[in-house]
């Protein structure tokens, strides 16, 4: 029996939902669970835990993400697929990605050993195949795309309360969305990113448009500033961190922060210095003082800052 798995998906939530539903269908709910990175990790340490039994139980899931770092140039790549020809019945792998090249040789061969399966992030799908046994129109259908920002975890949890509100009727109307569903402001960190990225660029005509997107949420100019900082600090950390020969994995560890956050940060030092940051963060500090002090008149403070870069 082949208990080999290789995913393809572009949203995370997606994806570790599939690897959750395959542990369980395949019987291996409490097994012993190795997950390793491509990114982080040697393909020695991931064949190592495939040619080795579990001590606690009899069955074993080994988790692989970032498979499609696997290369040829790898020497131990042609022991990996003589595992994948024939695997371990104890033993449950999964493969994830996120973006496969269908061209490459190595992609057709992991499909070709592997129970390949491509899950659609696609946010309307997914809407219709949470509320499949209910009555819903498009335009009610958009509302829930509009509360949710298209984000996949979103969509599954205010549709999961719309399937209790309306489990009796299975009728989910305009008013039923209002009524139950919570409306997702847009991502504040993300918007602080890019106002970061955009300020230390001095890409003045960027950073007054995401200053405007964040002002259109209600965030006022001291809650902006303060998500600026945060962005900033979270810069030098990370840029201290660095010069410590940290791995990204062990960065976010440390200031308990999702990897994901910490990659788009190391992105964004490789546009801006350590001095610059330290200036920025001075130049803040100050507009802040005179807000607060009553020097600075609070609305448009910020913006003044940006047009004088």
């Amino acid at each position: 029996m082949n208990f080999n798995y290789l995913l393809e998906c572009e949203n995370n939530f997606s994806i570790q939902q599939k690897k959750e539903e395959i542990i369980k269908k395949e019987g291996f709910i409490n097994s012993d669970i190795n997950e390793y990175d491509l990114e982080e990790t040697l393909l020695d340490n991931i064949l190592e835990s495939l040619d080795t039994y579990s001590f606690l139980t009899e069955k074993k899931v080994v988790v692989i993400k970032n498979i499609e770092l696997l290369n040829n140039n790898d020497k131990k790549v042609e022991h990996f697929f003589k595992y994948l020809k024939n695997p371990d019945n104890n033993k449950l792998l999964i493969m994830l990605a996120t973006t496969l090249d269908s061209r490459k040789k190595i992609t057709k061969d992991l499909k070709a050993n592997t129970k390949y399966i491509k899950i659609d992030s696609d946010a309307n799908t997914i809407i219709k195949n949470e509320l499949k046994d209910y009555q819903i129109s498009n335009e009610a259908t958009r509302l829930i795309l509009e509360y949710t920002n298209n984000q996949i975890d979103a969509i599954k949890t205010e549709c999961d309360k719309l399937k209790q509100y309306k489990c009796n009727d299975k009728k989910i109307d305009l008013e039923d969305i209002r009524k139950v569903c919570f409306k997702h402001q847009s991502d504040t960190t993300n918007l602080s990113y890019d106002l970061t990225k955009y300020i230390s660029a001095k890409n003045k005509k960027e950073a007054i448009i995401t200053y405007t997107k964040l002002h259109e949420y209600n965030i006022d100019d001291i809650s902006i500033i303060g998500l600026l900082e945060s962005q900033l600090r979270l810069l030098c950390q990370t840029s201290l961190l660095l010069s410590q020969n940290k791995t990204k994995k062990e960065i976010a560890n440390i200031l308990e922060i999702h990897p994901y956050r910490i990659e788009k940060t190391i992105e964004l030092l490789h546009q801006v210095s350590f001095k610059e940051i330290k200036t920025l963060l001075k130049e803040l500090g100050e507009v802040d003082y005179k807000i607060k002090s009553g020097i600075y008149e609070t609305k448009n403070s910020l913006e003044m800052l940006i047009l004088n870069l």
